[in-house]
């Protein structure tokens, strides 16, 4: 497709600045071929064109007028194109390529906000690079049917492949009842060693030892062995509860961080603002559907089997952002799922990839670690000082036992032992 390069005029303010935006844009596509970029502007401004919206009195294509939504129209026009073969792959992918890098340049330049990503292909040459074991699958089968929860199926197959991998698993051999002992046993051991030396903490040595006894149960029914794991007594450890509370100043770094690193900022701010809003678990943000957002009444449906269901307010600002992140999802590489919030596979976010992004997002923060339950404990400890009931605040984060949230009421005792007094508990 040819296209006659022409002059155009741009403005983004008062101070007519537009020159030196679109000078540093070409500066930073100079590895481009120049007749490739200037076809790139003209294909935009003639998209822009169709929106009296953006230009001023004077004809001027205003910068700071562009949004999410102009952005998507400009998309569409690219694949239209590319459907009526008036663009070739090269055009269509190299206009997609450029657009995505001014749009970078608007928001980096303040000119306007455009969290636009481009549209994710699957790479097909990775597909299936490291395939999943039969016995892991039928692991996973064997949880299912037992009705486990997510979190416990998944986080017992990832353990579970880290205990096959440390003890070289190999399918093709058969393994007997013996090695399957002698394999628990040596794996126990490197456990005990490594809480020993500090190197694992007890309490999470006591969840891949709790994940090799479902395993021994999986293989047990599957008459692979004629025993079950026993998981010493030594090495019985919960996790210790802990208060985790941050301040403002922490949580506004937070969300510095994300719209500084994120490759997707509305999807990851969205995340971060109904945690810090509701004082969910991650668990109950995967589980969300794209239905149980009600953005004209600023509602969310949570769900989860620990919580089961509430409905909760959320802000006016998080209901934007969702809306934003909405408009952009399509662009994500979807797997029929009407899971809201969707990783870069196209599959439904798990609780994983929620705490991997939060540990992405501590950069300002060194020893201090900053995860989702933070801002649950935070948000429970607010609502509490703010003087709401420990009944609403149970009802409102989903805790099963009013104790529970007694527990997290840690940052005003006076105020604990009121309640106490008054129902003359003391």
């Amino acid at each position: 497709m040819d296209h006659k390069v022409t002059k155009h005029s741009f403005s983004y303010n008062k101070e007519d600045q537009s020159r030196e935006i679109m000078e540093e844009f070409r500066r930073r596509s100079s590895s481009t071929k120049q007749k490739d970029i200037e076809k790139f502007v003209d294909f935009f401004y003639k998209e822009c064109q169709k929106d009296s919206f953006l230009f001023s009195s004077n004809n001027h294509l205003q910068l700071n007028k562009l949004n999410l939504s102009h952005a998507m129209k400009i998309q569409e026009q690219v694949e239209t194109l590319f459907s009526l073969n008036e663009l070739d792959v090269k055009e269509a992918n190299s206009y997609l390529y450029f657009f995505d890098k001014f749009c970078k340049l608007l928001t980096q330049k303040e000119v306007a906000k455009i969290y636009y990503i481009l549209p994710i292909k699957q790479n097909i040459s990775k597909k299936n690079k490291n395939p999943t074991l039969p016995l892991i699958t039928d692991f996973e089968i064997f949880l299912n049917l037992k009705r486990y929860s997510h979190s416990t199926i998944r986080c017992s197959l990832v353990n579970i492949k880290t205990f096959l991998k440390f003890v070289n698993y190999i399918p093709e051999i058969r393994s007997t009842n013996e090695s399957w002992s002698t394999s628990f046993k040596r794996f126990e051991e490197h456990l005990i060693k490594k809480s020993l030396l500090e190197n694992i903490q007890l309490s999470s040595a006591y969840e891949y030892l709790k994940a090799v006894r479902l395993f021994s149960r999986f293989l047990y029914e599957n008459k692979e062995i004629n025993f079950f794991y026993n998981i010493p007594t030594k090495m019985i450890q919960n996790a210790k509860r802990c208060n985790e509370y941050t301040n403002e100043s922490d949580i506004l770094l937070v969300i510095k961080c994300i719209f500084e690193y994120s490759k997707n900022v509305l999807r990851d701010i969205s995340i971060f603002l109904i945690i810090l809003e509701t004082g969910c678990r991650p668990i109950e943000i995967v589980n969300l559907k794209i239905d149980d957002v009600y953005l004209h009444e600023k509602l969310i449906v949570l769900k989860s089997k620990k919580s089961h269901q509430r409905t909760l307010l959320i802000s006016s600002m998080t209901c934007s952002l969702i809306k934003e992140y909405l408009k952009i999802r399509k662009n994500y590489l979807i797997n029929q799922t009407d899971s809201l919030f969707i990783n870069k596979f196209g599959n439904q976010i798990t609780s994983s990839n929620i705490s991997n992004l939060f540990r992405k997002y501590n950069k300002p923060f060194q020893e201090k670690s900053f995860t989702p339950k933070t801002l649950r404990h935070t948000f429970i400890t607010n609502a509490l000082n703010n003087g709401n009931s420990m009944e609403q605040v149970r009802e409102i984060v989903g805790h099963k036992h009013l104790i529970s949230t007694h527990y997290y009421f840690y940052r005003n005792i006076e105020k604990l032992k009121i309640i106490f007094l008054d129902k003359k508990l003391f």
